[in-house]
């Protein structure tokens, strides 16, 4: 029977083979007779692989990975199979070529939608990624073409692009990762109905969060290996920072202590260090779309277990403090340290450049990550808070002669010239000519370069000096004594600032202030 069920997934995907190369043929062909002309092969492709979303096309897959035993090479080979055409569909409908293919009358539903809702092909994923291989495994797959590693790897990539959907993180389908429903498959030999198995009650639920936090405590004290257990990991912490995108998801992070064992990552300073990072980001900064009382419950557990003394070190740039990525990985190699270095005075190669710019994103993200969790903090927590959070963050920045304020300053300084060089670039190039062409604003257009180059950023730190300025008064006198020693010629709009935040949100406050700073009060800041 599983030699069966292989030969019909493999006649599956060679039919889905079939079908590209004569769409191919038949854009060629439709486009020399006029016909068709608007459509490419992409679309064509898309109107042959919709039967596979309505007409129980996942339901079939879902339930033959099942089946299969990773062990016999042609099966591992039909689970590989499986996903390369689950992954085509996420791309086909991420792209938006499905939906032009199935007309504006009968829009369908999204590929994430029909997996969430009609399968347990999530489910399945986890258990692929929580699998243990032991050692029998390894001996009847060692000289086999897909190991077992491979298909881990694989499954955690489609996870990751299955979390990342929008339908998924805005709550419009599935449910939390701590109560999905367990696998189940149509040729389960039980007189139960599968769909009265995922009830989600007592022993039918699998704990998805669980599985990620225990896939990361495996790298919390060593670096991956090998180039393959480093993707892995990458995909884990993507996948586990898209899914704190949902409030409830954020609850069970906090509740399973996802936010120590972060914490001890970063504090190792290995490898995992900086995707943690990007996982605090998400689970402390939120959408902004709800009602927030998670995040700030995630923000005030941070400070009570001692976030704030490994936060700080980040933000005041420490090469001490700073995770290291492992040498399987780009940014981690040798050649990054060679291509980072001049001193020889010999010719660089393009690997070592590669490697170095990978060096430089990797401590760009570092730095990046912590003022957005600085940003959050500053954000989420205010009197109130529990474990007096508020009145130790604000410590923080008036210790050691209020050093914290004059990173932020240098900060704000050092982003408002990305920004403005942003904004110049961008007048310069020929995409603003383009676009004046179109009759987009040019200004806008502009605003939104400037943003992306620094100006974003330069927001966010507005407001922890807002903060930082409101809470204490010795920071505020410092904050103004050093713009007046740098001559940034802002000071007394600095006190205005201020001076309106016990009027207005914090928000409007940072953007007051950033309007200042970057000199954009005729761009409408507020606006935007």
């Amino acid at each position: 029977m599983r030699i069966v069920m292989w030969r019909l997934v493999l006649l599956m995907f060679l039919w889905s083979c079939w079908i590209q190369c004569c769409c191919r043929r038949m854009v060629k062909k439709e486009k020399e007779e006029h016909h068709w002309i608007q459509w490419n092969e992409h679309e064509v492709l898309a109107y042959w692989q919709m039967p596979l979303l309505t007409g129980c096309g996942l339901e079939l897959i879902t339930s033959n990975l099942g089946r299969f035993d990773e062990t016999v090479e042609e099966d591992a080979k039909g689970i590989e199979d499986s996903l390369t055409l689950v992954e085509s569909l996420l791309d086909l409908d991420r792209s938006g070529i499905l939906q032009r293919a199935s007309g504006k009358e009968k829009p369908l539903p999204s590929v994430v939608s029909c997996i969430c809702n009609q399968t347990t092909f999530v489910a399945w994923l986890f258990g692929r990624i929580d699998k243990k291989e032991s050692d029998a495994d390894h001996a009847a797959t060692a000289n086999a073409t897909i190991s077992p590693a491979v298909l881990k790897l694989h499954s955690s990539e489609v996870l990751s692009s299955i979390l990342q959907h929008e339908d998924y993180s805005m709550q419009r389908c599935g449910r939390a990762l701590a109560v999905l429903p367990k696998y189940a498959s149509a040729f389960d030999d039980s007189d139960e109905n599968p769909a009265a198995k995922s009830n989600g009650e007592g022993n039918n639920v699998l704990d998805g969060m669980e599985i990620l936090l225990l896939s990361i405590a495996a790298y919390r004290k060593t670096d991956p290996q090998i180039e393959v257990e480093c993707e892995f990991l990458e995909n884990v912490f993507d996948s586990l920072a898209a899914s704190l995108m949902r409030e409830d998801n954020v609850a069970d992070f906090v509740e399973k202590e996802g936010i120590e064992l972060m914490l001890r990552c970063v504090r190792e300073k290995v490898h995992s260090g900086g995707g943690a990072l990007k996982v605090l980001n998400f689970a402390l900064s939120g959408a902004g779309n709800g009602s927030n009382d998670a995040y700030k419950k995630a923000c005030e557990t941070f400070v009570h277990v001692g976030g704030l003394k490994i936060l700080f070190p980040l933000y005041m740039a420490r090469k001490s403090a700073i995770p290291c990525p492992a040498t399987c990985s780009e940014g981690g190699s040798n050649l990054a340290k060679k291509g980072m270095t001049k001193e020889n005075g010999g010719a660089v190669s393009k690997r070592a450049k590669r490697a170095a710019h990978a060096r430089k994103k990797w401590l760009a993200e570092v730095e990046h990550n912590a003022i957005y969790i600085m940003y959050a903090l500053t954000r989420y927590i205010g009197k109130d808070s529990q474990y007096d959070a508020h009145a130790r963050l604000l410590v923080k920045f008036v210790e050691d002669d209020c050093e914290k304020c004059d990173r932020t300053i240098e900060l704000c300084l050092k982003f408002d010239e990305k920004a403005r060089i942003a904004e110049y670039q961008y007048f310069r190039s020929d995409e603003a000519e383009e676009a004046e062409q179109a009759g987009v604003d040019i200004e806008l257009a502009a605003l939104d370069a400037k943003l992306r180059g620094g100006g974003d950023m330069f927001h966010r730190l507005c407001a922890i000096l807002s903060f930082a300025c409101i809470g204490s008064t010795r920071s505020h006198g410092h904050v103004r004594d050093q713009l007046k020693l740098q001559g940034s010629g802002i000071s007394g709009e600095w006190n205005l600032s201020c001076g309106l935040y016990s009027r207005c949100s914090r928000t409007n406050v940072a953007l007051h202030a950033a309007s200042f700073f970057i000199g954009s009060d005729q761009r409408r800041v507020e606006g935007v």
